[in-house]
């Protein structure tokens, strides 16, 4: 299994650097094509062709596997991988002209929908970030660990928005301003990949979002595992990127994050 992994990462570590590099020039076109697929949820050609580059090099190489896509209908795999893919994390911030977007691709295993490898590269910050089950996390070629800090005052904490986010507002700001109170601050990056990769290097303590989606955990929600982090549904369940809501920490301030949040969690954004 280890080495059926280690092929599908190497691989596509060496791939992944041309949809980065397409990225960055569709970027500094001055007439990128938008559409909305809903209030909030945008999608650009660019989206897209990333998408097509991405599936083209798995159908090539590895034509057994299954995939999962933001912007496509699933494939059917026979060979227990599946594929976990969002060309385009930060559409909003990439079509306003900033650098915080990035290409998240896992893999999970077909059955249980398990990571067991991500990748996450963020073009124009030049950097990116990696991991296979059981072998560690690394930004590029150095692992990371998430950070240690053990008390709320002195946590920095990061989250995101659900598209349909006005649906329960009240509650969002709720959750905002009690850990607001209670922490050094939060952050919003608008996307879920770097939120995830930041916590697991240990620029922040803890990351929480309802309203996620499984291209969104898989890749990015492995990393901070293997940068020893723990990651929970919001209200406490074991994590799956099947459950719309996500806790992710660096294992010391996860209860009390937790304890933020029991009672009140509001089904009507997932």
């Amino acid at each position: 299994m280890l080495s059926e992994l280690h092929d599908r990462s190497y691989h596509f570590l060496n791939f992944l650097p041309n949809v980065a590099n397409f990225l960055v020039e569709k970027h500094k076109e001055s007439n990128l094509k938008v559409d909305e697929k809903s209030l909030y949820n945008l999608v650009t050609e660019a989206d897209l062709k990333a998408e097509s580059m991405i599936l083209e090099e798995i159908q090539k190489n590895f034509p057994l596997d299954g995939i999962l896509s933001e912007e496509r209908d699933p494939i059917e795999g026979s060979s227990g991988y599946t594929w976990v893919i969002d060309p385009l994390d930060g559409t909003t911030n990439y079509t306003h002209g900033l650098p915080l977007y990035g290409i998240s691709v896992g893999v999970v295993e077909t059955e249980t929908m398990s990571p067991v490898i991500g990748m996450v590269f963020f073009p124009e910050l030049n950097t990116y970030y990696h991991a296979v089950k059981g072998q560690g996390a690394f930004r590029e070629k150095k692992q990371i660990q998430v950070s240690q800090t053990k008390s709320m005052k002195d946590s920095l904490f990061v989250t995101g928005f659900p598209y349909d986010r006005n649906l329960s507002l009240d509650t969002l700001m709720q959750y905002y301003k009690s850990i607001l109170q209670k922490s050094r601050g939060i952050r919003r990056t608008g996307a879920a990949t770097l939120d995830l990769c930041w916590l697991a290097e240990g620029k922040f303590e803890g990351y929480y979002e309802l309203g996620l989606k499984p291209w969104d955990m898989a890749a990015a929600g492995l990393i901070v595992m293997e940068a020893n982090g723990k990651l929970t549904s919001m209200d406490g369940n074991d994590f799956s990127i099947m459950i719309p809501s996500l806790l992710a920490s660096n294992g010391h301030v996860h209860e009390y994050l937790l304890a933020e949040f029991e009672g009140q969690i509001n089904r009507v954004v997932y």
